[in-house]
Formats: structure tokens, sequence, C-alpha cells
């Protein structure tokens, strides 16, 4: 059983769908019960004897939620704790409310942890370390149907610089607020040097699955920093004060924040990790230009991309760089080599090392004599939960559309007024939900 919260897979981004599936993708012939945790687990599910239940990232993401929406998760999903399968977390930042998570994998009796962190596994996890086993895993992998992109001739390629990222909030220290800011600063300088770029920070340039890797096939280098932050924060108490000191002062800067919040913390520990977008690039024939850092030890500057600095100071080396087109071809080449020859990258050597810790620990014999318990309760789950997905999705939509339309006064007014002329000419008026109300001047 695979438990996790992605969503509508459609809306998620590829690399997420790709780790959530991938046990199935690789192993098809296994039986597999995969749940999406916004939904209740039937009852019948639960006395299932599965091998193997697997905590995917989306799943154990449910500790940054409010504490009652944690509490309230673990309680229902109490079970696994006592549960003899062999339990596997694929837990991601784990600089994030580290301990938390910590205490989680120790009270489930979680008997191996993939961390993306290639160190400071005693750090991250001060329980779980001495009790279970930390093996190496990465944030994506190379999947079979990224290698089946065709992707687009470097020449004609319409954008010479790309790059989507999320405004992140402070809490993640100044790494983190390089990832959008290195957005920002070479929007600017590009733009100055006569550049196309699509470059967009924040929200509104949030892409998923095909939309993102038509982004890359269509620019020549694709901008990027280090995947991680420069903060731990182990129960989520400068998470919580940020955001407090944000709601009072939404225009502070990261300085003043700092001050007031985390001061003195910032860069004590740097946790980062490669990045699928590093990978996607890589796989994808775009030259990279990334923040100068450790990247999981995978790839390194001037051999596989071209650094920058994360204010962009050298970004008239960086251009000159991108103007040697012998060089930009063997970063290229060394990039995507690097990947590929990476055997942990490989969805399928992931995939083979979950299947192998489940298989050792049953003595390579699965217990025949549930089998047909096991595909009974797979066919009732896959009769009764589709359409109840299918109602999920659709409310899930429908919320961010109201979401959507209420940021936007002047769809709003279209909204009232469509409703006013249904209510004249007798028709039924659009649901209240999506008229948003009036807000006070």
């Amino acid at each position: 059983m695979i438990l996790h919260k992605l969503g509508a897979p459609d809306q998620a981004p590829a690399f997420l769908q790709h780790l959530v599936f991938c046990l199935r993708s690789a192993f098809p012939d296994h039986l597999y019960l995969y749940h999406d945790v916004s939904l209740p687990l039937p009852e019948y599910v639960k006395a299932v004897p599965f091998d193997a239940i697997v905590l995917d990232v989306t799943f154990l993401a449910m500790r940054w939620a409010p504490e009652d929406q944690f509490v309230a998760v673990k309680h229902q999903y109490e079970f696994v704790r006592q549960h003899t399968a062999v339990k596997i977390a694929l837990p991601q930042d784990e600089y994030d409310c580290n301990e938390l998570l910590d205490e989680w994998l120790v009270d489930w009796k979680v008997n191996h942890v993939f961390s993306v962190m290639s160190s400071s596994w005693n750090l991250l996890f001060p329980k779980y370390h001495r009790t279970g086993s930390i093996h190496l895993g990465y944030t994506g992998y190379v999947d079979k149907s990224l290698l089946e992109v065709k992707h687009k001739p470097f020449e004609r390629r319409p954008f010479d610089i790309g790059y989507r990222a999320r405004k992140l909030p402070p809490y993640f220290g100044r790494l983190g607020e390089t990832k959008w800011t290195i957005g920002r600063d070479v929007e600017r300088l590009a733009s100055q040097a006569g550049l196309k770029t699509s470059i967009v920070v924040g929200p509104a340039g949030t892409l998923n699955g095909k939309a993102w890797i038509r982004l890359i096939n269509n620019c020549k280098f694709m901008l990027g920093s280090n995947s991680g932050s420069s903060m731990l924060d182990p129960r989520g108490k400068v998470q919580r004060s940020v955001r407090e000191y944000l709601e009072v002062n939404p225009q502070a800067p990261f300085e003043e924040v700092e001050k007031n919040c985390f001061e003195g913390l910032d860069g004590k520990h740097v946790l980062t990790a490669l990045s699928p977008r590093v990978i996607e690039a890589a796989l994808l024939g775009s030259c990279q230009i990334l923040v100068e850092g450790e990247y999981s030890g995978i790839i390194r500057p001037w051999v596989h991309y071209i650094p920058i600095r994360p204010d962009a100071a050298d970004f008239g080396r960086v251009v000159a760089a991108m103007r040697d087109r012998e060089l930009v071809d063997q970063l290229v080449h060394n990039c995507r080599q690097a990947i590929l020859g990476c055997e942990a990258l490989s969805s399928e050597f992931h995939a083979k090392r979950v299947i192998d810790l489940v298989s050792g620990r049953l003595g390579g014999a699965y217990v025949n004599a549930s089998m047909a318990q096991v595909e009974t309760v797979l066919r009732r789950y896959n009769a009764e939960m589709p359409a109840r997905y299918a109602g999920l999705w659709r409310e899930a939509r429908r919320d961010a559309f109201v979401r959507w339309v209420r940021k936007h006064p002047r769809l709003s007014s279209v909204a009232r007024t469509a409703n006013r002329i249904r209510k004249l000419v007798g028709r039924k008026p659009v649901s209240a939900s999506l008229v948003p109300p009036k807000t006070p001047k």
C-alpha cells in the first residue's frame, strides 16, 4: 500500500507523478493499493496483510499542516503503527519540521527511510538514526517517459533563458530567498543584454506536467539554484513566527523578517539536494545556468553547467559563456551524460531498491495464502473509489477556480452582474460560492 496526497494526477508536477507511481511503473506484476489520504481510507483496507506500506513524500508533508490536521491524519492511520508490514518512508525537505518527522518515523516503527539529503542524518533524524535504516534517495529520478520526449534543436528554441520559481517565505533562509531573487535579477539583466526570456517568479508562473516540459524544450538555457534551505526549523517555530510577522508586515523585506524572527540562525545549517528540474533540463538538452552549489555531488560548475553568483553580479561572464557555442555544447553533453551515468538516479533502480528491501525482510518468499484476500480488497477498492476521487477532483478544481476569481475583482463584478441578469430572465443563478463577496473599499 502506498499512502500519498498527490491530488488530481493531471494537475500535479510531472516529477511527483513519477515518484508516487514509480513502483507500479517499474514492477507492474506486484499488487498495489494507492490511496490518496485526501479521502478517508475504507475500513476494510486496514485489515489487509500488506507486505509493505510506503509513506510517500506527499503524505509525510502533512507534518507542515496545522497541528489539528496533523494529529487527525496520524490518528486516522494509526493502524500503520502496529502493522507488521515493511514500512518505508520517502520524505523530502527534511530540514522543515525535522523533529516532528523524526518522532513520527520512530512512533510508527518505520523500517527504512530514503533521505534526499546526502549528509547530516544524525542532525535531521536525532532519534530515528539510532533505531532505523537510512538510505540516500533523490527528489526526482530519470523516468522513461522523459527519455521519450523529443527535444527541440537548440537553435530552434525561441527563448534564450527560462525559469519558473515561487517566491518562498523567508523561513527557508537566504538560500530559499535566492530561488526567487535570482530570477528577478537575471530577468532584468537579460533584458538589458537584449536576450529573450521566459522568466516568471511567483504563483502566476507555476507550470505542471507537459506545460513545464514544453517550457524547457523552448529554452536554450535554463536558470536554476540550489534546492533546499539554509535554515533548520525543528518543530515549525520559525515558520509560525514568520507567518505571524508577515500578516502584520506583508511587505517586510527578508532582512527585516530575519532580524525579528530568526536572527543568527540562517546559515548555521545549509542543506541542499539535486532538484528534479536539473534532471529534466539535462535530458531535454537545455544548457543550465545554476547558482553554484553541491547538487548532490553529481554535477560541477564549468563541467556540467555555467555557474552564476547568487546576486547575479557576474552576469556579464555568464553571457560571454552563453555565446561560446563550443563550450555550451560540451556542457549540455556532459550534463546529460552525468545524469544518465548515475545509476542511482534511475527510477527503475530506485524502485528495485525498495522492492529488494521488502523481499529481503520477507526472506524472498511472499505469503501466497493472503493473495486471494488482497485481490478481493483491491477489486472492491478499484470499483468503489474512482467515482469518489473524480468527485473530489471536481470539487478541488472548482475551489481553485473560485480562489482565482476572488483574486480578480473585475471578474467578481462580472459574476455578480451575470447573476442579476439570470434572476431577471428567470434562470438559475450561478452557485453563490462562485460569486465572491464584495471587498470593503
